[in-house]
């Protein structure tokens, strides 16, 4: 769970919550750049903002978060971590609570829509696109199955990412509560009252995060989350 600053959302452990980290990420996690690696931005896009709202997104995960998603790619198990819970002992997936800046989330929103625009073709946005059919060949030589993504797959990545960042309602602002107020063994026990908002958030992450992929995805990650398939009810 991540809270915006003057406002709240919440991340949750989802292996597309940071679908940015690609294009804009601290220098120890990108490949080597090679000498023709030269892109002309669109005149109103500043590269070095994005790259530094980036980076200032990471670098307030709590690293447990981090754990929890690096478990995620190899299948290691967490040693601690939060862990959520609903009154009647059903396990949620894990939240956290970190500062977010809506200025930064901003930023990576308006990545989003040039992003858009170039897989529009408009004028303008050639090299731009030729950056995103680029980083998803980097996908796909830093995956484990080394299948290059198309420019719409990468923009999907960000969209999903953008989505959940700017989640912002009372049920987001309810499960904060909950998640700041976790014991020292980040063990969260949900009330009655916050189990529905639990339900409702997860599902609005589920449909983002799914957004773009095949039905079978969201109908699977909803069983995994409920126990069935179901929509949440608003």
């Amino acid at each position: 769970m991540s809270r915006i600053r003057d406002t709240s959302t919440c991340a949750p452990t989802s292996p597309n919550a940071g679908a940015a980290a690609h294009l804009a990420r601290p220098d120890h996690q990108r490949r080597p750049r090679r000498a023709n690696d030269v892109y002309r931005l669109p005149a109103d896009q500043d590269g070095e903002a994005v790259r530094a709202a980036w980076e200032r997104i990471y670098d307030a995960l709590p690293k447990a978060l981090i754990d929890e998603r690096h478990a995620l790619r190899t299948g290691k198990e967490v040693v601690g971590g939060n862990r959520v819970f609903g009154p009647d002992g059903y396990e949620h997936t894990p939240l956290y609570a970190a500062p977010i800046d809506r200025a930064d989330v901003e930023v990576l929103a308006a990545l989003l829509g040039h992003f858009r625009r170039a897989l529009a073709r408009e004028e303008g946005y050639t090299d731009l696109r030729s950056l995103l059919a680029d980083a998803g060949e980097w996908y796909g030589e830093e995956s484990g199955e080394r299948v290059p993504e198309s420019a719409e797959q990468v923009v999907d990545r960000l969209a999903r990412a953008v989505a959940v960042l700017q989640l912002d309602d009372d049920d987001t602002r309810t499960l904060l509560d909950a998640v700041t107020g976790a014991g020292p063994d980040g063990r969260i026990e949900l009330a009655l009252g916050q189990e529905p908002a639990a339900r409702r958030y997860f599902d609005r992450v589920i449909t983002a995060v799914t957004e773009g992929k095949a039905p079978i995805e969201r109908a699977l990650a909803r069983f995994v989350e409920f126990g069935d398939d179901r929509p949440a009810a608003t």
